[in-house]
């Protein structure tokens, strides 16, 4: 489907090109993984993985399945992924959608804007940027993104007290169903575990508390777990001590969550302006919830990581 097209005159040795812009359908996943590959410094498996979980999973009708790509001469030159999905906030449904792995060849870097304003038309949806390079966050800024996560604390939770002086008792994936989790719920951790996340809950006196960690390793060698899902950083910090020392026992002793300031009863050191994170639209994203986004799709990958 095309949804816009101009004929330019793009670079001087090229001559003139015709450039359109138009979703991206199954036929294309070959050339996209090409020029995503290219132009990021991620392995074409992490690209492969990625794309076919977006190309298998439930995608809003509204939505694109995968995003849009900018086409010169009917070859992707361009292309900015969405991974778009339904959350319920309070007590009715809203649509989120996650921008993610915005790439444009360099002759073409004039048309980057209109490639990202082409992705940003559902005026229904809220749109999130979690990974933004330092280059692209004024655009978003120019653009009415506003920042809801200034930075990250690296927390170390085993060394946390349990606001809560009853038993807390961990319940792991197999078991959710015994403790009551509704099946909503349960099925969207059960999905996160399917990408790799370390999902669990804890119970304290008949209160369930979900989790979803996404193991990472930090400066190639520390292992850590980041903070993917809970309901609420409150539901974190009151047992802490127990999800510390689970995850712990799964070897990852340290714990990244985004945050916007130092967390009472996290002990830990806070970063500002690693990785902050932008929205814009109707919907508010919450801290703690980066359910069916880039870092579950496709993992969260930085050179660090390696």
């Amino acid at each position: 489907m095309v949804v816009s097209q101009s004929v330019v005159n793009a670079d001087s040795v090229l001559g003139l090109v015709k450039l359109r812009i138009r979703e991206i359908l199954d036929g294309d996943i070959p050339p996209i993984t090409d020029l995503l590959t290219r132009g990021f410094s991620c392995p074409r498996r992490y690209w492969a993985v990625g794309l076919e979980r977006l190309r298998t999973r439930y995608a809003p009708p509204s939505m694109p399945r995968y995003g849009y790509m900018l086409e010169a001469d009917d070859k992707p030159v361009g292309v900015i992924l969405l991974i778009s999905t339904q959350r319920w906030v309070k007590d009715r449904q809203e649509l989120f959608a996650n921008l993610s792995s915005w790439y444009v060849d360099p002759a073409y870097r004039s048309h980057a804007t209109q490639l990202l304003r082409r992705a940003l038309t559902n005026k229904q949806a809220t749109f999130l940027s979690i990974s933004a390079a330092i280059h692209v966050r004024p655009i978003y800024e120019a653009l009415g993104f506003k920042c809801y996560s200034l930075g990250q604390l690296l927390a170390v939770p085993a060394l946390a007290r349990n606001r809560q002086n009853a038993r807390t008792r961990i319940v792991e994936l197999d078991r959710f169903k015994e403790c009551g989790l509704e099946d909503e719920e349960r099925k969207r951790l059960e999905l996160q575990a399917s990408y790799g996340c370390i999902c669990f809950c804890c119970v304290t006196d008949g209160q369930i508390r979900p989790f979803a960690f996404l193991p990472r390793t930090i400066r190639r060698f520390i292992p850590c777990a980041q903070l993917i899902y809970c309901r609420s950083i409150t539901d974190l910090t009151d047992v802490a001590g127990s999800v510390g020392r689970h995850l712990l026992s799964l070897g990852r002793p340290f714990v990244l969550v985004d945050a916007n300031g130092p967390i009472p009863g996290l002990p830990g050191k806070y970063f500002p302006n690693a990785t902050p994170k932008y929205y814009k639209g109707p919907g508010t994203p919450a801290l703690g919830d980066l359910t069916e986004t880039e870092a579950t799709i496709f993992g969260i990958w930085s050179p660090a990581d390696r």
